[in-house]
């Protein structure tokens, strides 16, 4: 059994919320990723209802509910795939997303892209992908930007930006370290930071203005980073469409 529900199970639980952890139980893997909607109206059930018993297991709510249990499944290596498996895997991780965005963050955000202030874009390796998109299309948009894929290169720029630049850097699980030292100097300069990132415990976090976060999972496949980086995508789309909303306003 795993560990979060050996927890479930110490716990007074009503009649629905017992249905509730014996669904969840026994239709892994796939319960792992089945939206809140899906699973309240297979089990007839609201909500609200579900995310009184997350909290009761002393989560913030269904999808930290979620990603507990494929944490412990892949810990214990029990998390296999079929091809139905991986795309409700991906849709799922692509509604968690969106439901998380914070609106308010990414229109902040979307302004400082478009206010005509030194903009500075950085992300290295797999995560220059997704750098390269926002740039080339804040550009078509006619909101030029400087487009950096080496972090040692950053290194050596950062202390020449001026004042009013604002760095915005893109960084999956791992690349918080290599960054830091850039963090640390943009805060000794009060420079405007924005970091989009799928790690949690980011050292970066306390060095930053900004911070957006996905659900991107760390993926390896012969030691290689493959995290499709799907999250950084969608929030960076997000991002442009506002920005092409106000152009139309």
């Amino acid at each position: 059994m795993l560990p979060i529900f050996e927890k479930a199970h110490q716990f007074p639980l009503t009649d629905t919320e017992k249905e509730l952890l014996n669904y969840v139980e026994n239709n892994l893997p796939a319960s792992a990723f089945i939206s809140l909607k899906d699973l309240g109206a297979k089990l007839y059930i609201s909500s609200a209802t579900v995310v009184r018993f997350c909290r009761k297991l002393g989560l913030k709510g269904y999808n930290e509910f979620k990603y507990q249990i494929r944490n412990e499944l892949e810990q214990l290596n029990e998390l296999s795939f079929s091809s139905n498996i991986l795309l409700t895997h991906s849709l799922t991780l692509f509604k968690d997303n969106l439901e998380n965005l914070d609106s308010e963050t990414l229109e902040t955000v979307a302004r400082l892209l478009t206010s005509n202030r030194p903009l500075y874009i950085c992300g290295s390796r797999l995560s220059s992908i997704a750098a390269k998109y926002l740039h080339t299309t804040l550009t078509a948009l006619n909101h030029p930007s400087i487009l950096i894929e080496w972090h040692h290169l950053l290194k050596g720029l950062v202390g020449k930006m001026s004042k009013d630049a604002i760095l915005f850097i893109i960084a999956a699980h791992g690349d918080g370290e290599q960054y830091l030292p850039v963090f640390q100097k943009t805060d000794e300069q009060k420079l405007c930071t924005i970091l989009l990132t799928c790690e949690p415990e980011s050292p970066l976090i306390p060095y930053c203005t900004y911070i957006l976060h996905t659900n991107d999972q760390k993926q390896e496949y012969q030691q290689t980073d493959v995290n499709s980086r799907l999250g950084f995508f969608i929030l960076i789309q997000v991002l442009l469409e506002l920005i092409a909303m106000d152009k139309t306003d």
